[in-house]
């Protein structure tokens, strides 16, 4: 499989050398005018947008030998925000072969956040067990990634500007699909390409989602004001790597530090219930918000401000449906989630995993494409309600002190369609609950054991992932247990299936123990007693 696919990308590659001196390749042309169009052979998986979802995507797919090609617009530089982004990153990173390059990117790394949240109180919370984040200028966050998926072997088509995408039909089975995106660059050449699959991660722009894909949520209509400031003399905090935040009347303000003496400032309103100020122009407006400000007025005094504040839409949105036949909404195009959270690039990293995996799983086995994007939609709108009901209990928390609609308005917006998905198992649960404390007890006193599956138990099949694709594993199943019903296999590394395979097999738990180590990875004895009690508490063995 891995020879076709290598082959596949060979033919993209062989198919699209360089035309005009630039890096489009061996293109063929359908005319010969001044508007000619370059049409090249088809590629796995073309890619709308440089981002951090496109630039994942691209990577990923391409260190997985599919034929990649990137397209990504010509963008303001000017106009980069500052993100910070969190420790938790890192797992993603790994997942991407970028820690190092990005640890040695240059960036500004940060050991937690400041707050002050409703009351006029500071919160300074560092990042657990002395971990570290990283504080970027997406501009060069995001040329940074681009690099990475360009070296993995993805064509990247830079100053494209996407004029139509024609896709395969909607009602088509899930999975390699022909589409058609056609698209102009800035020497003014035209160009068509087609693939078997198009993932849309052209963030809020939504080349794809906004063909009905996109549902706006209309109770948090936010505009961000930006700018960048600078302190010769340092900015007196007792940590000048943390994240700002503060709350003020109709509105809040975060500032991100992406040098020791520069910082972004932004202010989040909503142009709905603030008085913006008409025709005074984006300054004023700007300055007349840090002035609502306590804390973050305070650390901009004798501060100069370098650039001219500017305006960006940062309401919410989301798909209900995330993709389609040879098509797939990735990070931002799929679903925006409100900044307060700080999660919006790792949202987008980890989309653009999971969108790589459905891609993959889908060329190289069909089968499981409809299983895969199913997956791929119930994790993207779960990420999404988490991130509204945590934004909405904080701005409860600020509404208790900001009587102004602003706050009172997002705070009674109300939970997201649906029942809130279970937590994954808890283990610190599981050691107080008092049926699995039984079940230890009785294992401990005594002196032999018949155990037998139980009556509700069911082994089935259910989707996983591993690193690159969707898998169907066995899972057990059982009425209440877990909560979220999609069955569960290991707990604590213990391999539960096979555990409940061997169990009637044994009198003694030393036995039982010793066969299950022979057969799978080695385990701790008191995490095997844990999980042979948790089974004989959940009701999926008895003993007889």
């Amino acid at each position: 499989m891995t020879r076709q696919i290598r082959s596949r990308q060979e033919r993209a590659w062989r198919s699209d050398r360089i035309v005009c001196g630039k890096p489009h390749g061996w293109l063929h042309r359908r005319d010969t005018g001044h508007n000619a169009r370059v049409v090249s052979e088809p590629f796995d998986a073309v890619i709308i947008g440089g981002g951090p979802a496109g630039a994942a995507a691209a990577r990923l797919l391409a260190s997985w030998g599919h034929s990649v090609r990137l397209l990504t617009r010509t963008v303001d530089h000017t106009r980069s925000l500052g993100e910070s982004l969190p420790p938790s990153c890192e797992k993603l990173f790994d997942l991407l072969g970028a820690t190092d390059a990005i640890n040695n990117g240059g960036f500004l790394t940060s050991t937690g956040n400041t707050v002050w949240w409703g009351e006029g109180t500071t919160r300074t919370a560092a990042f657990v067990d002395g971990a570290t984040g990283w504080q970027v200028v997406r501009h060069d966050f995001d040329a940074l990634l681009l690099r990475l998926a360009a070296s993995a072997g993805a064509q990247v088509v830079r100053g494209a500007l996407v004029r139509d995408v024609r896709l395969a039909s909607a009602n088509g089975r899930p999975g390699p699909a022909v589409s058609t995106v056609e698209y102009g660059t800035d020497d003014q050449s035209r160009h068509e390409v087609q693939a078997s699959f198009v993932l849309d991660c052209s963030g809020r722009t939504g080349v794809v989602a906004r063909r009905g894909y996109r549902v706006a949520d209309p109770t948090q209509t936010t505009l961000a004001l930006a700018a960048t400031w600078t302190r010769p003399d340092g900015w007196g905090l007792a940590d000048a790597s943390h994240t700002l935040v503060e709350t003020y009347e109709d509105g809040w303000a975060w500032s991100v530090p992406v040098t020791p003496l520069r910082r972004y400032v932004t202010v989040m309103v909503d142009p709905r219930t603030t008085d913006l100020g008409g025709d005074r122009g984006v300054i004023s407006r700007y300055e007349r918000e840090i002035g609502k400000t306590a804390a973050l007025r305070g650390l901009l005094e004798g501060a100069t401000r370098n650039t001219v504040p500017w305006g960006c839409d940062a309401s919410l949105y989301h798909a209900d449906v995330c993709g389609g036949p040879g098509v797939l909404l990735v990070g931002d195009a799929a679903s925006f989630i409100d900044p307060l959270s700080s999660y919006g690039v790792k949202k987008a990293l980890a989309s653009a995993w999971l969108a790589a995996v459905v891609v993959h799983t889908s060329l190289t086995n069909v089968s499981l494409a409809g299983v895969a994007l199913d997956l791929f939609t119930t994790r993207e709108r779960e990420i999404h309600d988490a991130s509204v009901r945590q934004s909405t209990t904080f701005f409860a928390e600020a509404a208790a002190r900001h009587l102004h609609p602003f706050w009172t308005g997002r705070a009674g917006a109300g939970d997201p369609a649906g029942p809130e998905p279970a937590a994954d198992v808890d283990i610190a649960r599981l050691r107080e609950d008092a049926a699995v404390l039984a079940a230890f007890e009785a294992l401990r006193g005594a002196r032999q054991i018949g155990l037998r599956r139980g009556d509700r138990l069911r082994i089935e099949a259910r989707p996983a992932l591993t690193t690159r694709e969707v898998v169907l594993e066995e899972r057990l199943v059982l009425p209440t247990w877990p909560a979220d019903g999609h069955g569960i296999r290991f707990l604590r590394d213990i391999d539960l299936v096979r555990l409940v395979e061997l169990a009637p097999e044994y009198e003694q738990v030393p036995d039982l123990f010793e066969a299950y180590v022979r057969r799978c990875p080695p385990v701790s004895l008191p995490d095997f007693l844990g999980a042979l009690s948790v089974l004989l508490a959940k009701g999926a063995l008895v003993i007889t």
